[in-house]
């Protein structure tokens, strides 16, 4: 790998963005485990599986922007590890994105009320929780994304790196689909290969289409606009621009 003209400086792995992350994680974990204790029903304890899948991309692109930056001197080897990691993370990546989906678990529920303050306040609260856990993930999905983005914008150039983020926009838009339509898990790969790619095949159609290009733009709108608000963010002290997130990366 070649890499083009170095970046002004190499951003921390460990983020004020990563440690609100952290803190918005714990905070969905307690309003769940609130609603438990006053509601006594337990059947959205699968947000939080689903969130601790959406964490996985952001843990294999910090390992990739550890591999860049320890192995300079085992370029084949660091190579080689980016290319495994990054085959990795394309494919747990829309576990990140997908926790938008799991709204349909509110419009669904018929045992919800609007008539009454009493009875429409759980609905208000769950639909915070959701909203908590859905944000949580499209912000993990922003901060790995943009991680790689890095990657190849360093090796590959900023017309390639933008490039990138196109098309795993669209990728992850297809990767939710297949999980929330064709009900796929990124674990396929490796335990049902001959289902993961039926499912695949069968899954290129009309309805999945319009679903990969509405979940691909919502994807692609969401880390425009953050990367847009760090770009805005201005110099650092030291009078050097950063190279886009800002305080979002």
């Amino acid at each position: 790998m070649i890499r083009t003209q170095p970046r002004p400086s190499a951003e921390p792995l460990i983020t004020p963005a990563f440690l609100i992350l952290c803190l918005i994680s714990l905070l969905c974990l307690s309003m769940l485990v609130v609603r438990e204790a006053q509601v006594g029903d337990d059947r959205y304890r699968f947000l939080l599986w689903n969130l601790f899948l959406a964490w996985l991309p952001l843990l294999v692109s910090m390992a990739a922007a550890g591999a860049d930056r320890l192995l300079t001197r085992a370029p084949a080897a660091r190579g080689g590890l980016l290319l495994v990691l990054g085959v990795g993370w394309l494919l747990l990546y829309p576990n990140a994105p997908y926790l938008t989906t799991d709204l349909i678990h509110l419009i669904m529920n018929p045992t919800y009320s609007w008539r009454q303050s009493t009875e429409s306040l759980l609905l208000w609260y769950d639909l915070i929780v959701f909203f908590l856990f859905a944000w949580c993930g499209l912000l993990l999905g922003y901060l790995s994304m943009r991680q790689f983005h890095r990657l190849v914008s360093g090796y590959l150039g900023d017309a390639a790196g933008w490039l990138f983020i196109v098309a795993v926009s669209f990728l992850g838009g297809f990767g939710v689909y297949l999980g929330r339509v064709i009900r796929l898990n990124s674990w396929d790969v490796v335990f049902s290969p001959f289902r993961l790619a039926n499912s695949v095949i069968g899954g290129i159609n009309t309805n999945g289409a319009i679903l990969t290009i509405l979940f691909g733009m919502l994807i692609l709108i969401v880390y425009l606009s953050l990367y847009g608000l760090g770009i805005h963010r201005g110099p650092g002290r030291d009078g050097v621009a950063r190279d886009g997130a800002g305080g979002l990366s």
